[in-house]
């Protein structure tokens, strides 16, 4: 459900500005990446810091679950895998456990974050990598009229990072 709790991460920059407008602006900005999956951290800045958003609220949540709606407040993100398979944080998070410790396929899950006067971020666990080649990092955000918007990125970076990722306590 997240990173190794003895992984020691390989940080792959992403730096990328996913919206910008006169109001608000949201940015990705790099990736932790340890042997078994990634996180992400996601930055949302408005110019007027007294702004009521909250992108990230756990409200969400519970509103998604009563009405089975989205609410439009909700920063949807996600990522869309060359293989054709996807992972956000708008799904439910129920782990679908088979016997053993690993799930069925993509998750994501949340791993903290923070905010408030103008200013949140929150970061994300994915599991597993993408396939190699490229994928898409997908948000939208129809508080702010923030259509589906796509980011490319290449899931090469991500496996070869992978690879030098190591841990503290490596098992024998």
């Amino acid at each position: 459900m997240g990173p190794p709790r003895s992984g020691v991460p390989i940080v792959l920059p992403v730096e990328r500005v996913i919206l910008r407008t006169e109001e608000i602006g949201l940015y990705l900005s790099c990736f932790w990446v340890y042997s078994t999956g990634f996180e992400f951290e996601v930055f949302v800045v408005t110019k007027d810091e007294w702004s009521d958003l909250d992108p990230f609220s756990f409200d969400h949540h519970y509103k998604a679950e009563q009405s089975g709606e989205i609410p439009p407040e909700k920063l949807r993100l996600g990522f869309e895998f060359a293989d054709g398979s996807t992972v956000t944080n708008t799904g439910d998070f129920d782990w679908d456990w088979e016997p053993g410790p690993t799930p069925k396929s993509p998750r994501m899950s949340g791993s903290g974050g923070g905010g408030g006067e103008g200013s949140w971020h929150y970061k994300f666990w994915v599991w597993p990598f993408p396939p190699p080649g490229s994928f898409d990092f997908v948000c939208e955000w129809p508080a702010v009229e923030m259509p589906l918007t796509r980011v490319e990125l290449d899931a090469d970076l991500l496996l070869e990072a992978a690879s030098r990722s190591r841990d503290l306590f490596p098992s024998e």
